[in-house]
């Protein structure tokens, strides 16, 4: 449903919408309202609103569209339990319109996740979880619950690997507890422990719960018999969290070759 002025437009800029189904398909499930339909109807204001088989749209960009898609598996078909949990709903809609870009749009993977990086890194003493459901900006904060909940869900999946990911991913959607109901953090915690064997509680405290970010420092030396000595140090923005446990890839290029090595 768009206005009259805005169908040419309009129906060229939704024909991406079709791969976006597919892949979220592929990825997590068939979409949970198939029996019924996917519509947009277009409307006045500014952003989207996933209203359940038929998403409000602002525009017809295609971030806009591939994040309120994403809403009908994480926020229409499993509900976030409380506002505390609000990034179940915006966390996960952010990353899987990157997603979108990875897949889709590849050449524009990469920006979107730098710019989500510099997002998260805006506010330096604030958690993913909500910690103060009485204001809602901080509820729909673009920093914390979509930026930095996207980014914690990429860390997630950088730990576990691909298979493991969005196997725990599709148990937590398809969990006959929360499907078409409501989950808490703890829920997808769950699931995600239950599909890799991890125990995710360190994570879980320092990067959902835990308040900021690190910053990471790096001192190096090469001496003329090519003995290469690093320091990686690390500083935390808030000091909720004295360390965040992460691995640190860093990239060594030399006239042999380039190699990769984990920092643990």
């Amino acid at each position: 449903y768009v206005y009259p002025e805005d169908s040419v437009d309009a129906r060229n800029s939704t024909a991406s919408i079709v791969r976006m189904v597919q892949l979220f398909d592929s990825l997590f499930g068939i979409y949970p309202f198939k029996e019924e339909k996917y519509g947009h109807a277009q409307f006045g204001w500014g952003g989207g609103m996933e209203h359940q088989t038929m998403t409000f749209m602002g525009d017809f960009g295609f971030e806009l569209m591939a994040h309120e898609l994403a809403h009908h598996w994480f926020g229409d078909k499993v509900t976030c339990a409380s506002w505390q949990d609000i990034w179940l709903n915006e966390g996960f809609a952010t990353y899987l319109s990157g997603l979108c870009y990875e897949n889709i749009a590849p050449e524009w993977w990469e920006a979107f996740r730098r710019t989500r990086i510099e997002g998260a890194c805006v506010v330096s003493d604030g958690s993913v979880w909500c910690d103060d459901t009485t204001s809602v900006s901080r509820i729909f904060s673009p920093h914390l619950s979509y930026s930095k909940g996207a980014m914690v869900l990429h860390m997630l999946r950088y730990q576990l690997g691909d298979s493991l990911f969005f196997g725990a991913l599709r148990n937590y959607l398809n969990d006959v507890n929360l499907a078409y109901g409501f989950a808490a953090t703890p829920d997808l915690k769950y699931h995600l422990e239950a599909a890799s064997g991890k125990d995710l509680t360190g994570f879980f405290t320092e990067w959902v719960y835990g308040k900021g970010f690190p910053s990471y420092q790096i001192n190096w030396a090469q001496d003329f018999s090519n003995q290469l000595t690093l320091t990686l140090n690390q500083t935390q923005s808030h000091p909720s969290v004295s360390f965040f446990t992460m691995p640190v890839q860093l990239r060594f290029i030399g006239a042999q070759g380039d190699t990769t090595i984990t920092f643990n």
